[in-house]
C-alpha cells in the first residue's frame, strides 16, 4: 500500500496530489462527499457522470482496455452478421 502525504493550510485546505486527482477523475470543480468513519474520514469524489469517474480509476488497470477490445470486436460480428457476411 502506498502512503501518499498532504497537509493542511491555515485555512483548513489540503492539495489532493495529483497521482490521485488523476487516478480518480478530480477536476477543478469537483464535489467530494467526506464521510466519517471509526478508522478516520472517507473523502469520495461526486462525478455528475459515473461513467467518466470508473473510467478514470480503470484505466490503469487494463480492464478498461480489454473491455473497448470486446466491444469493437462485437461490434464487428454484429456488421457481418448485419451484411450477411459470415
Amino acid at each position: 500500500m502506498e502512503v501518499i502525504l498532504s497537509k493542511v493550510t491555515s485555512k483548513g485546505q489540503v492539495v489532493i496530489p495529483k497521482k490521485l486527482r488523476t487516478k480518480y477523475g478530480i477536476r477543478s470543480a469537483t464535489a467530494i462527499r467526506w464521510i466519517k468513519k471509526d478508522q478516520g474520514i472517507l473523502m469520495v469524489p461526486e462525478s455528475e457522470n459515473p461513467i467518466v469517474a470508473a473510467r478514470a480509476m480503470l484505466e490503469r488497470s487494463g480492464i478498461l482496455k480489454a473491455y473497448l477490445k470486446e466491444k469493437k470486436l462485437e461490434k464487428k460480428r454484429e456488421n457481418k452478421t448485419i451484411v450477411g457476411i459470415e
